[in-house]
């Protein structure tokens, strides 16, 4: 089985949304044919959010072949799963975190790479970093760009079915 456990792997709404969670790590790894991916990146407008102060932000983004969930934590000064982290090096993740969040407006179209995940039996994206996207033809060149890397990267046939 191929790894491509910690790579960003740019792909299209559509090719996130078809992932199968692996039997071996049904929350973390995801499966597609015989490639592992962990980790993914898409360009896409935000069309939903949802902000729980100091807890999390959830929004949707779209790329016109679906809308992928995701999410950004917020909560890394209270939660427990920080708590055996130096302190300061927590207190930076908590800032980046919520300069992050700030960014994320309806109707921006954004650059966003993250953990893929399931929560509730549904993929999602945890976010680990997003960007704001000022050039107008970075659509264009993400897109034709996935298609390029993820069929040079992986080895995919060019002439199928145009995605995963």
């Amino acid at each position: 089985m191929q790894s491509l456990h910690d790579t960003h792997v740019k792909l299209l709404a559509f090719d996130i949304l078809s992932l199968i969670p692996s039997s071996s790590n049904p929350n973390t790894v995801i499966r597609k044919g015989t490639h592992i991916l962990s980790r993914a990146e898409t360009l896409d407008i935000v069309t939903f959010w949802e902000h729980k102060s100091d807890r999390f932000l959830k929004f949707t983004i779209d790329d016109a072949t679906g809308c992928i969930p995701c999410v950004i934590w917020l909560n890394q000064l209270t939660s427990p799963y920080f708590s055996r982290r130096c302190p300061p090096d927590v207190r930076r993740i908590a800032e980046v975190a919520k300069s992050f969040a700030t960014v994320v407006q309806i109707g921006v179209l954004v650059r966003v790479r993250g953990k893929v995940g399931v929560y509730r039996g549904n993929v999602q994206l945890t976010v680990v970093d997003v960007v704001v996207e000022r050039d107008p033809n970075a659509e264009i060149v993400h897109e034709g760009g996935r298609s390029e890397s993820i069929s040079t990267k992986v080895g995919f046939d060019e002439g199928g079915g145009g995605g995963f």
